[in-house]
């Protein structure tokens, strides 16, 4: 088999959305009670690719899962933190793809000059309370009974990480367009480097 890790494109969006679309339908992993359309998710990919990662992964030339970052707050204080997601195809769990995307992402993450990361984690979730674990997160606080979602009310957990470590006023943040621009080759390397597993 052979798996690659890249940017995603617009064209993904049918096959980004037939990933997300079970989670949303089936599961509280995600708080969304609709699937969103096309237009609606094609917009998030292009709003949240001008500034943050959102890597595919691909094998055998098929999407099999994707990963991104976003905003976490919007003062703009906030700007050195993200939040991270990560969706694979749900036959395909619990084989590593999950934790190649999650590294692919935090590693891109840190050099644009990101500082910290979360995750938000529906209760219970073994599975992403472990990959949090693997990557050095640590737990940040629980709040129970958060969202309603398939007939129960959910708890979330919040997780932390730092990528940066403070050394007086941060630089400025590259967005991934920048980062794209101006260091490719160490782009392509993670992306490489995440793809061997």
């Amino acid at each position: 088999m052979i798996r690659r890790l890249r940017p995603a494109r617009l064209e993904d969006v049918d096959a980004l959305l037939a990933i997300y679309e079970p989670y949303v339908l089936e599961t509280a992993i995600t708080f969304e009670y609709v699937v969103p359309c096309r237009d609606d998710f094609a917009g998030r990919l292009r709003h949240i690719g001008e500034e943050y990662p959102w890597i595919v992964l691909e094998e055998d030339g098929r999407i099999a899962g994707y990963a991104y970052a976003a905003r976490h707050m919007e003062r703009a204080a906030y700007q050195w933190n993200a939040v991270l997601s990560v969706y694979v195809e749900r036959g395909l769990l619990g084989c590593g793809r999950g934790r190649m995307l999650y590294g692919a992402l935090l590693d891109l993450l840190t050099l644009q000059g990101i500082r910290n990361v979360y995750g938000c984690v529906t209760v219970p979730n073994e599975a992403s309370d472990a990959l949090h674990a693997a990557f050095g997160f640590r737990l940040l606080g629980e709040f129970p009974a958060s969202g309603y979602k398939l007939g129960a009310w959910h708890g979330i957990r919040w997780y932390g990480r730092s990528l940066n470590e403070p050394d007086g006023a941060p630089a400025r943040l590259l967005s991934i367009q920048e980062l794209n621009a101006l260091r490719p080759e160490e782009v392509q390397a993670v992306l490489r480097r995440h793809s061997a597993g």
